[in-house]
């Protein structure tokens, strides 16, 4: 599907969590699964990718967790969000396995959120984003949310205030997250954060009861409380604003329909995605098509 689009992707950006438990041979098997992909790819890591060795085989195979490049107009950023983890496994004398076992729990078994950017990379990101005008779009990418979200669930960083105090004298900046498994659409002054389908392991809404949404909540298929899973196509528009298309992970499309992620109150972005749905083939379970991409 990626290597199918017309025009072509400009470069493919694996969010995160290649493997499950930080095993060298489930990141070789995902780096060998990618390589049939010829866009060029760029990677960040997630929690089931580092803390078996604390990251030493990913950036061994994917090299360093965060970076930044310019292209067509546009600062494209990745965040590390995952190798801040306070270390609570010293005391407890965790074996590397068990450190990696509780961290690839779903939810984790850290109280409050364990992601963070940190202060190094935190002082990295105010030099990056201030040798950008702050006119120009910028697009984050980060495994972990950069905004609270639901705090029964600890899938954000810790520090995103600081994040945000650094982003927020920019006028148009898209933040891209992965992890919480969900289509999220989130707010902060001007910049727009937009969660992507999982590639496995569809993960439910925050349950009733929650404050109500003040903004446009975005599902990909309203009448499937997991929403599937799939991965997304990101554009730049000529206007600077950005153009976000669903794909649900499924064999043939057999319907598509239009929505609009945006609620209209923000000049730099107005979200259209086109909805893109298939049937699900019996039994079947095709992993060389899973792919996360943002144009």
């Amino acid at each position: 599907e990626v290597q199918a689009m017309n025009p072509p992707a400009d470069f493919l950006i694996i969010g995160g969590d290649i493997g499950q438990l930080g095993n060298p041979v489930e990141l070789e098997l995902g780096a060998e699964l990618l390589k049939e992909v010829k866009t060029k790819k760029v990677y960040i890591p997630g929690e089931h990718d580092w803390y078996l060795d604390m990251g030493k085989a990913w950036e061994k195979m994917f090299g360093a967790p965060y970076w930044y490049f310019d292209h067509k107009g546009v600062r494209f950023i990745g965040l590390d969000t995952i190798s801040h983890a306070k270390d609570f496994w010293t005391i407890k004398k965790m074996t590397p396995q068990e450190r990696m076992g509780h961290m690839a729990t779903l939810d984790g078994t850290v109280g409050g959120a364990w992601a963070a950017v940190g202060p190094e990379q935190l002082a990295w990101l105010d030099r990056t984003m201030s040798s950008w005008p702050k006119d120009k779009p910028v697009v984050i990418f980060s495994h972990n949310p950069l905004f609270d979200y639901y705090a029964p669930w600890n899938f954000w960083v810790r520090d995103w205030r600081e994040v945000n105090e650094i982003l927020k004298r920019h006028d148009n900046v898209t933040s891209v997250h992965g992890h919480v498994h969900q289509v999220l659409y989130h707010e902060i002054g001007k910049m727009r954060s937009i969660g992507m389908l999982a590639t496995s392991w569809p993960w439910p809404y925050a349950p009733k009861g929650v404050p109500k949404l003040t903004k446009c909540m975005v599902r990909v298929d309203p009448g499937d409380y997991f929403d599937g899973v799939g991965w997304s196509a990101l554009g730049m528009n000529s206007a600077s604003k950005v153009d976000n298309e669903y794909v649900m992970w499924r064999k043939d499309i057999y319907a598509t329909a239009t929505a609009d992620s945006g609620c209209g109150d923000n000049r730099n972005q107005v979200l259209h995605p086109r909805l893109a749905d298939a049937e699900t083939p019996p039994n079947t379970a095709d992993a060389s098509r899973a792919r996360t991409t943002e144009k």
